[in-house]
C-alpha cells in the first residue's frame, strides 16, 4: 500500500434521505482518520444528504454516472469511473446499493483497485436486469457485507453469492444521541394529545413498507383503545381512497403525517409504541432508533428484525402483510403500561450492547485492515513462488 493510511472510496448512487445513506452519515463521522482517508463518489450526484456529508469533512465526488443497466452508455459511464477511481488512487473500493455495486465494482476491476467491496442491507427479491446486476457485482467484490444475519442468507439463496464471501456487520445507530430525555417526551408540540397514547411510524417510503396495514391496523385499535394516535412520519401521502378509509372511521384528526424529519429523537421521544410493518427488510435503522429511545416495538417478522426484537421481551413480532395480527398485538401491548415500560428498557439495553454505531465503524475497520493484511499476504507468497520459478 502507498502509506499507513488506506484511502476507501464509497460509491452509492443517490444521497437521498435512507438507511443507507445514514449508515454512510455515521462511518464518515466515526471512521478513524489516522488510519483511513474516506472519499463520497456519489454516482448521480444528487440527494439532500450530501452537505451532512462535506460537514463531516469528507470529500464528495459527483461521479455523474446517471445510466441504468439496460443503456448502452453504461460501458463509457463505468470506463470513465476506472479512470477517475485509476486517478484516486484507492486502496478499497466500498460499494452501496444496488447500482453502485454493479457500475462501481466493474469500475474498480478495470482501475485495478486491490480490494474491492459490496454491501447488502435488504431482503428486496430482484429479477432480470436487476438480479444480473447484483449478482455481477457480487461476482467482482473480494467480500460482501451485510448487516444482519438474514441478509445474508438472503444474498446467498436469491444471488448464489457464497456464504464465506460475506460478513455480517449489524447496523448501528448514535446511542447518546437517541436515549430517553429526562421528562419524558412533548407530545403537544407535534400536535399529538398527551393523555392518549401515541403509535407511530417512521418510513421514508410508502412502497413495501405497510403504511396501509398499519392505518388499516390502527382503525382496529381504536375499537379498543378510542384516544389512540397514529403518527406516520416521513414522505408520505395518501390516496383519495385511504383517506377515506381514515374518515369513515373517525380518525381523521387523529392520523398525523409529520412529513420528513431532522428532529427525530425528540419526534419518537413523543411515542408511546413504535410499529414497523415492512414487508421485507434487512435489519431497519429506525427500529433500533426506537429501542435506543426506551420505546417498545411491533414488528413484522421480516429480514433481521428478529435479531434485534426479542419477542415478549422488547417487543412483538407478527407476520407481513396481514393487519389483524398487527392490530391485536398493538392493542395487547398499549393495554399494559407496566409492560411498555420493562419492553422500552430492554431493547434500549439490547441496542447499546449490540447496536451501536461506534461498535458497527470498528467492525469494519477490522474488516479492512484484516483484508489488507489478506491481499499482502498473498502477493507477498506470489512473488516468492515467481522468484523460486525463476
Amino acid at each position: 500500500m502507498k502509506s499507513d493510511v488506506l484511502k476507501i472510496v464509497y460509491t452509492i448512487n443517490r444521497m437521498d434521505v435512507g438507511g443507507s445513506q445514514t449508515h454512510l452519515l455515521q462511518v464518515f463521522n466515526l471512521l478513524d482518520r489516522r488510519r483511513f482517508e474516506p472519499v463520497l463518489y456519489c454516482l448521480s450526484g444528487e440527494g439532500a444528504l450530501l452537505d451532512a456529508v462535506r460537514e463531516t469533512g469528507v470529500r464528495v465526488v459527483r461521479a455523474g454516472v446517471r445510466t441504468g443497466f439496460r443503456s448502452p452508455r453504461v460501458i463509457p459511464a463505468a470506463l470513465r469511473l476506472a479512470w477517475m477511481f485509476r486517478q484516486e488512487s484507492a486502496d478499497i473500493v466500498h460499494n452501496y446499493l444496488l447500482r453502485a455495486n454493479a457500475v462501481g465494482s466493474v469500475a474498480a476491476r478495470l482501475a485495478g483497485v486491490p480490494l474491492v467491496l459490496a454491501s447488502k442491507r435488504g431482503c428486496h427479491e430482484m429479477r432480470g436486469w436487476e438480479l444480473r446486476g447484483a449478482r455481477l457485482g457480487n461476482a467482482l467484490s473480494d467480500c460482501v457485507t451485510t448487516n444482519a444475519e438474514a441478509v445474508r442468507e438472503f444474498v446467498h439463496q436469491d444471488e448464489s453469492c457464497a456464504l464465506e464471501k460475506m460478513v455480517v456487520i449489524p447496523s448501528g445507530i448514535d446511542t447518546d444521541r437517541f436515549q430517553p430525555p429526562p421528562g419524558g417526551g412533548d407530545k403537544a408540540r407535534l400536535g399529538l394529545r398527551p393523555s392518549d397514547p401515541v403509535v407511530g411510524v417512521v418510513t421514508r417510503m410508502r412502497v413495501r413498507k405497510g403504511v396501509e396495514e398499519f392505518i388499516d391496523a390502527m382503525i382496529q385499535v381504536r375499537r379498543e383503545h378510542p384516544g389512540a394516535q397514529g403518527v406516520i412520519v416521513g414522505e408520505v401521502e395518501l390516496d383519495d381512497e385511504l383517506r377515506q378509509r381514515v374518515a369513515a372511521a373517525g380518525m381523521a384528526e387523529d392520523l398525523h403525517l409529520l412529513g420528513r424529519r431532522s428532529d427525530m429523537p425528540e419526534v419518537l421521544a413523543a411515542f408511546d409504541l413504535f410499529v414497523l410493518a415492512s414487508h421485507d427488510e434487512g435489519m431497519s435503522n429506525a427500529i433500533l432508533e426506537a429501542m435506543a429511545m426506551e420505546k417498545p416495538v411491533v414488528a413484522t417478522d421480516v429480514g433481521g428484525t428478529g435479531e434485534v426484537v426479542r419477542e415478549g421481551v422488547s417487543g412483538r413480532l407478527v407476520p407481513p402483510r396481514v393487519v389483524e395480527p398487527l392490530a391485536r398485538a398493538i392493542a395487547d401491548v398499549l393495554a399494559n403500561p407496566d409492560g411498555m415500560r420493562e419492553m422500552g428498557r430492554a431493547g434500549r439495553a439490547i441496542v447499546v450492547e449490540g447496536f451501536s454505531s461506534r461498535s458497527m465503524v470498528r467492525q469494519m475497520e477490522a474488516l479492512y485492515e484484516k483484508l489488507v493484511r489478506q491481499r499482502s499476504g498473498v502477493r507477498t507468497l506470489t512473488a516468492r513462488a515467481e522468484a523460486i520459478g525463476r
